[in-house]
């Protein structure tokens, strides 16, 4: 299955980056705008995951979780990768005064390292993703909104999770901060925490 690990965008910054991108999908043409309900740092992602592996890379993330302590991110400013017309992320940029994000990044990689799969080698650079730009981008609407103050309100990171993708991002397990894992389950199906 194709899933990543990621650190969930959390109130009160969520629901105004949500009102943001969606000011975005009707001022700026030509890019596939992310599901706001799902807005994201990611740590990590596979681009296979077998399912008989979930088990291990689950065990492996735990313990990382388990020893980290909530911290927190300002959104910060927009920026895209590669800059310019030829940008094929477009994003909002990340402060972390700590640098415990990248901690975090570093020791979750090196978690899934030791489960046999590839990391990037790249270094991390903290982003959530707003969209995707496509046939027809409008660079230069793109450009007016990087000239906008990005304000934004800090937010808590205090978990991280383990989301599947299949016809949109799905919950697969959370690994909140101090060692508590929390089970998802699709309304009326049950589920609860366990520590």
């Amino acid at each position: 299955m194709r899933a990543f690990l990621a650190v969930p965008v959390g109130p009160p910054a969520h629901d105004l980056l949500a009102a943001r991108i969606e000011a975005l999908r009707q001022r700026v043409a030509g890019v596939r705008w992310v599901d706001t309900a799902t807005t994201h740092v990611t740590l990590h992602f596979f681009a296979e995951l077998p399912v008989e592996q979930v088990r291990a890379v689950l065990a492996a993330v735990r313990p990382v979780a388990a020893r980290q302590a909530p911290f927190t991110l300002q959104p910060d400013r927009f920026g895209s990768f590669p800059g310019g017309p030829r940008a094929r992320v477009l994003w909002v940029g990340l402060h972390d005064q700590a640098d415990a994000l990248a901690g975090l990044a570093a020791r979750v990689q090196a978690a899934v390292g030791g489960c046999g799969f590839e990391v990037d080698p790249r270094p991390f650079q903290p982003h959530v993703t707003l969209g995707r730009p496509g046939p027809g981008f409008d660079l230069q609407a793109w450009r007016r909104e990087l000239e906008e103050p990005l304000q934004l309100p800090p937010f808590t990171a205090s978990e991280v999770i383990l989301y599947e993708s299949r016809n949109g991002h799905h919950v697969r397990e959370r690994f909140l901060f101090g060692g508590l894992v929390a089970r998802w389950a699709a309304p009326g199906q049950g589920g609860g925490q366990s520590s």
